[in-house]
């Protein structure tokens, strides 16, 4: 779901400062560096996002190799250079930027893990733009599950609708976070898990947002997490 790339950074305190005096070890050189974070960037899939790149370190602790701190902007820009793009979360965020419901349309990208199909739906702009996304996890059926409270239980394991914040209810002048992205991202993903054979589906909600799933979506408290039926609460 979430990466850091983090290239070692020499510091003098740290036990392989003794190699790089010994001539054992020989840290990156900004371009060496710059250059793997384009190769990085450009195979980063759709669905994951790039949290930090580079340390934060004071670069006066950085005894040799990469000083910079914004090495992260310098690899964009050289890749904008080149007409490459990073395909991450992070870089494809509308922020702040207005869109209309016409504006973005969903897309679905599915890839298998050990125990679970996972799918990532998202709305997305002509130009690539992320608005909004909802990860949903169905368990093969045959593979133990870690929570035995969510046996044969569909997982909405994250929903993020991208824009300014505003009170529950209040409509949208175009923030992407209140034209009902985040709905039709539920509605979809419980449609998903039904037809897939899920009765019931679950979602990690934090305090705040319980309301939410309770008032809009039919989910109710269920020990630790909130639960709603698939075949009872139909909202579609």
């Amino acid at each position: 779901d979430e990466l850091k790339l983090y290239p070692c950074m020499l510091v003098e305190n740290a036990e392989l400062y003794d190699y790089w005096q010994r001539g054992e070890y020989h840290p990156y050189d900004e371009e060496t560096l710059t250059e793997l974070l384009v190769a990085c960037k450009t195979q980063v899939p759709r669905y994951v996002r790039l949290n930090r790149v580079i340390r934060d370190f004071p670069t006066t602790n950085v005894v040799a190799g990469n000083k910079k701190a914004n090495l992260r902007q310098i690899a964009l820009n050289r890749m904008a250079e080149r007409g490459l793009q990073c395909n991450c979360i992070r870089c494809r965020e509308v922020r702040r930027h207005k869109v209309q419901r016409e504006d973005v349309e969903l897309r679905i990208e599915t890839y298998e893990t050990d125990a679970t199909t996972e799918h990532f739906l998202s709305f997305e702009t002509d130009d690539d733009k992320l608005a909004g996304f909802l990860r949903l996890s169905l368990p093969h059926k045959n593979a133990p599950h870690p929570l035995p409270e969510l046996e044969n239980h569909a997982m909405i394991r994250e929903v993020h609708v991208y824009g300014p914040a505003l009170n529950l209810g209040e409509g949208s002048s175009g923030e992407a976070q209140h034209m009902g992205l985040g709905s039709e991202l539920i509605h979809k993903a419980k449609e998903m898990a039904r037809d897939a054979g899920y009765g019931r589906i679950a979602v990690i909600s934090a305090i705040g947002t319980r309301e939410y799933y309770a008032k809009y979506h039919n989910f109710q408290m269920d020990g630790l997490y909130m639960t709603a039926d698939l075949i009872v609460n139909r909202e579609w």
